[in-house]
């Protein structure tokens, strides 16, 4: 790898010190930092083009991707995009705003703040390709605000409980927080877990109750070789409506040589299935999603590719339109809760 993940993060240029930098300044901080942070010649061609088309304020320029790996240019796009996102507001919206301020601490949402002419700040999310989904906790202040002042009526009564055990503060609350969920809910697949779980030939000694890590790392081990494990859990995923199943990944995760833990081939199955629920019309937690997330002021800023071109597209997030997602995965069940992302067609609109 010729670039790492976070190596290109605003920090790591001296800029997330609660300074304000005007555009001029960003630049010559910015050029100066990656001359000087000897990077392979590849990456930083990369980054001085990107940087050179933010700053002239080009909204759509050709990708100059040159031996790059996808998965190098992709981590300069997600990282270094904080940065040039910041240099194309500037430019483009030169009128309004004279400086950018990073934080120096890690925020939720905000990756930056675009000072106005008048001294204001303007919140920035900065998002490439799919980008990170913020979790679900970001939004529990506003939602537990809409509670106590019963603007939500009683057919959100389900929709508040799922929510409020996702977001739950509580120890191991990435592991326990979808199972309580499903448990409330009584999801086919959280049953079909337990009647799993129940199989003599597994030998997990569960019982009742939300079952623990080590009642599902015990399943996965003594469900046997990738066959076997497919046969036994067939009705779950069946159940869960989990039928994305990776063959590759799968078979990585049960091979004997494996080390890190292998219960997510049975915890997030009901991950995905609370997805599911939770982008389902009928259900009403999508309402307060976006009733939540339009209340915020924030725009987002994608650094999107557009065929072999990259292109720049900001939205608010008070037009925005929300649906559910998570950050988790077989191999890393418990990566971060759910959260939630824009929709980038639909009713959010296109400031610039």
């Amino acid at each position: 790898m010729r670039v790492k993940d976070k190596q290109l993060i605003p920090s790591y240029f001296g800029l997330a010190d609660g300074t304000k930098f005007s555009l001029s300044e960003l630049t010559s901080t910015t050029k100066t930092k990656l001359k000087n942070m000897k990077l392979d010649s590849a990456v930083y061609s990369a980054c001085i083009d990107i940087y050179d088309q933010s700053l002239g304020g080009k909204g759509l320029f050709s990708q100059n991707k040159s031996q790059l790996t996808d998965q190098e240019y992709n981590i300069i796009l997600k990282d270094f995009g904080e940065v040039t996102g910041a240099a194309y507001v500037l430019k483009v919206e030169s009128s309004k705003y004279k400086s950018v301020r990073f934080p120096t601490g890690n925020e939720k949402l905000i990756d930056y703040y675009m000072v106005t002419n008048d001294g204001l700040e303007e919140k920035y999310s900065a998002k490439a390709g799919e980008g990170g989904k913020p979790s679900i906790v970001s939004l529990m202040p506003i939602i537990e605000t809409m509670i106590a002042n019963r603007t939500l009526d009683s057919k959100f009564q389900n929709a508040i409980s799922v929510l409020s055990y996702l977001g739950k503060q509580q120890t191991n609350a990435l592991y326990l927080g979808p199972l309580q969920a499903a448990e409330y809910l009584n999801l086919p697949g959280y049953i079909s877990l337990l009647k799993l779980l129940k199989d003599k030939k597994l030998n997990t000694g569960y019982v009742s109750g939300i079952p623990t890590e080590r009642h599902l790392e015990t399943a996965v081990k003594n469900a046997g070789d990738y066959d076997m494990f497919r046969e036994i859990t067939k009705n779950y995923y069946e159940a869960a409506g989990y039928s994305n199943v990776d063959i590759v990944t799968t078979k990585r995760i049960l091979d004997k040589g494996y080390t890190r833990k292998r219960y997510g081939l049975l915890h997030y199955p009901i991950t995905a299935e609370l997805i599911k629920w939770l982008n389902t019309d009928k259900n009403n937690t999508k309402i307060i999603l976006n009733k939540a997330a339009n209340t915020l002021n924030i725009n987002q800023i994608y650094l999107d590719k557009s065929g072999m071109n990259l292109k720049y597209t900001v939205k608010t997030f008070s037009d925005g339109e929300f649906i559910f997602q998570s950050p988790s995965s077989t191999p890393y069940p418990v990566n971060n809760r759910i959260g939630f992302k824009m929709k980038k067609v639909g009713t959010a609109k296109n400031k610039l």
